[in-house]
């Protein structure tokens, strides 16, 4: 048993909830961006929290099956349909064998989550399927899918079972009854609002750039993936130059550049960093952030709470 990737789309690549324990030889916990989405896929499978999805970067990817299979999509960046028709997010699906499945445009969100009942057929590389370009370990030796790739399906049992009782309609597949409750995302118009801890080096900086960082709308730049995320729109200072050792960074790290600029580092950031620490976002805002797209305002709160 096994899905085909039709088309890849924009970026689609198989990612898990990280790769724990190598941070100290340089190996980035990477992972999927959006962890609480990819969680509810994959509960909504019957799969446990950690099981390797498929995560889907705006619109483009399209898959077929060649046996019937149980699914769930959530998270955002697409409008999906199977065989032609739309399906709804956070709800499980079937489709039958031949059936393809495909996201399509849409104006808000930024990453889709595929899982499937019963899991994906993927190597651990390190303890995780997650896909690091960089080094090239984990996904489908080391690289995202490509078109015409097949991906094997590893429950048989799991994928007959779970979900057995949805109706397939004659257009192919059928749509369970009931839906996950989850927040919905942010409009495309409105100030995303992150919530944040003082950082290490948040003293570092004089008492302006203390206000701004709160105060100010930021908005993110073209240059956001999954290593980090640049936002422009106001330039913080320090009281004084002062030097940082390289340092332990992980996902959800804010750093400072020498210009001002804040970066927001993501699943695959590197594991040391010199740029001082002004702040950390909860896991909940890392999760939010990774459904912003370029052009998106942000604003920062001290733990949910507008300054």
């Amino acid at each position: 048993m096994s899905i085909t990737i039709v088309k890849s789309g924009i970026q689609c690549s198989i990612q898990d909830l990280g790769r724990w324990g190598y941070q100290q030889y340089g190996v980035p916990v990477g992972g999927v961006m959006d962890r609480e989405s990819a969680i509810t896929a994959n509960r909504l499978c019957g799969n446990t929290d950690g099981e390797a999805v498929l995560e889907c970067t705006l619109h483009g990817t399209i898959i077929t099956c060649d046996e019937t299979i149980t699914f769930a999509l959530t998270g955002g960046g697409a409008r999906a349909t199977v065989n032609g028709c739309g399906v709804d997010y956070n709800k499980l699906i079937r489709m039958v064998a031949g059936s393809q499945l495909k996201l399509h445009p849409d104006p808000q969100g930024c990453r889709t989550y595929i899982a499937i009942s019963g899991g994906l057929q993927v190597t651990n590389e390190l303890g995780s399927a997650s896909t690091y370009l960089p080094s090239g370990i984990g996904g489908i030796a080391g690289k995202n899918p490509e078109a015409g790739q097949q991906i094997p399906l590893k429950d048989a049992g799991r994928m007959q079972e779970w979900g057995r009782d949805i109706v397939i309609r004659e257009d192919g597949f059928g749509v369970g009854n009931w839906k996950a409750q989850v927040e919905p995302w942010p409009h495309v118009n409105e100030t995303v609002l992150i919530a944040c801890e003082s950082g290490p080096e948040w003293a570092w900086f004089d008492a302006d750039s203390q206000l701004r960082f709160f105060e100010a709308s930021f908005i993110i730049a073209n240059h956001a993936n999954r290593m980090g995320y640049r936002l422009e729109g106001t330039f913080l200072q320090l009281k004084e130059k002062r030097e940082l050792l390289s340092t332990a960074v992980t996902a959800g790290i804010v750093q400072v550049t020498n210009e001002g600029h804040p970066i927001i580092l993501m699943a695959d950031a590197q594991t040391i960093g010199g740029y001082p620490r002004i702040a950390r976002l909860t896991s909940k805002a890392i999760s939010i952030l990774a459904q912003c797209r370029p052009g998106v305002k942000a604003r920062f709160s001290m733990n949910g709470f507008l300054s």
